[in-house]
C-alpha cells in the first residue's frame, strides 16, 4: 500500500481490506452474493444486454495489457464477476480495487486468493466514487465497468475520473445505454426502481465523457452496453 498516493487518511480494516477513514456503511452489502451470480451468469447477461460475460472480459485484458506503467484504479470492481480471472494472470502493475460494498469486495479477494494464492501488487479499498482518497494526477489508468450507468451524478464522477488521472493516463469503461430497445425497456424499469440512474444512448454518454475534457480514443456498442476508451 503506497500511502503517497492518497490525499485521505485510509486505515487497514478486516480481512486485508482497507477503508477510508469514517466512511459509512456500503447500501449494497446484503446484496453483494445475488449480485455476484446474477452479473456473471451467461443467459441473464445473453438476454438483457446481448453479451457474455466473455466479452466484458476480453475487453478488460486488453486494456490492462496496453496500460502504461504506473499505478491502476479499478473503481466499482464489485466482486470481480467477470474480471478475477484475468487479475490472476497479471502481474505488471500495482492495482487497487475500489467500491462502495466490504462485502464484495471481500468476496472479490477470495476469488484472487483461490485463483493464485497470491495478492502481490493487489490492493482492496472501501471508498467513495464520488469522493476518491487519491491525490491529483496520481493513477495511470482508471478501469470502470458497470458503474457511470448507476450515478445520476455521472458528470461529478467523471470530473473525479479526469482528477485523478495523470496527464496523458487512460480512461477504460463499460456502460449500460439504451440503444438496444429490450436492453433500453430493462433500463427504464431498473430506473424507476431506484436501481441505476435515468437510461442514456450511448451518443449521449460519449458526449458526456467529451464535455469532461477527455479524448475518446475507442468505442463500440453491442446490444446494450457501450465499451469505451479515452485518455485525459
Amino acid at each position: 500500500m503506497n500511502r503517497a498516493l492518497f490525499r485521505k487518511d485510509i486505515q487497514e480494516s478486516n480481512n486485508g481490506i482497507w477503508e477510508v477513514t469514517d466512511l459509512p456503511s456500503g447500501n449494497y452489502d446484503a446484496q453483494a452474493v445475488q449480485y455476484d451470480k446474477l452479473i456473471s451468469n451467461g443467459l441473464y447477461n445473453r438476454i438483457m444486454w446481448k453479451n457474455k460475460p466473455s466479452d466484458y472480459a476480453d475487453f478488460h485484458r486488453v486494456n490492462l495489457e496496453k496500460s502504461k506503467p504506473g499505478t491502476i484504479a479499478d473503481i466499482g470492481c464489485g466482486t470481480l464477476g467477470f474480471t478475477s480471472e484475468v487479475y490472476a494472470q497479471y502481474r505488471k502493475q500495482e492495482v487497487y480495487f475500489c467500491d462502495f460494498s466490504y462485502e464484495m469486495l471481500k468476496l472479490g479477494r477470495q476469488k484472487l486468493l483461490k485463483l493464485d494464492g497470491s495478492l502481490y501488487n493487489y490492493h482492496f479499498l472501501r471508498t467513495d466514487a464520488l469522493d476518491m482518497p487519491f491525490s491529483d494526477g496520481s493513477l495511470q489508468t482508471v478501469l470502470s465497468y458497470g458503474l457511470l450507468h448507476i450515478f445520476e451524478e455521472s458528470d461529478q464522477l467523471l470530473t473525479e475520473f479526469y482528477r485523478m488521472l495523470l496527464p496523458g493516463g487512460d480512461l477504460h469503461m463499460t456502460v449500460l445505454c439504451k440503444d438496444r430497445k429490450f436492453s433500453g425497456r430493462y433500463l427504464n424499469l431498473l430506473h424507476k426502481k431506484g436501481h441505476v440512474a435515468k437510461p442514456m444512448f450511448s451518443d449521449q454518454i460519449l458526449n458526456k465523457i467529451k464535455d469532461s475534457n477527455f479524448t475518446i480514443r475507442y468505442s463500440l456498442v453491442k446490444g446494450g452496453m457501450l465499451y469505451v476508451s479515452a485518455q485525459k
